[in-house]
């Protein structure tokens, strides 16, 4: 028996971080769409690198916002 309630959907059991990921997940969708018409992507030197280390910021101030 786990000691962390489980999200129950359609028959298939999430984590209770799952809500969380999906939350920092449209996060980084907004944030990135209101990014990408600045040009801050032409100033960084790897974009995909930028990009995961501002999902993990995000990921980062929603799991301390839920907990």
């Amino acid at each position: 028996m786990s000691l962390l309630p489980v999200m129950v959907i359609f028959g298939l059991s999430f984590p209770p971080i799952f809500l969380e990921l999906l939350i920092s997940l449209a996060l980084f969708f907004v944030v990135r769409r209101i990014l990408q018409p600045t040009g801050i992507y032409e100033f960084v030197w790897h974009p995909a690198l930028f990009n995961t280390a501002l999902y993990c910021c995000l990921f980062y101030l929603t799991s301390r916002l839920f907990s």
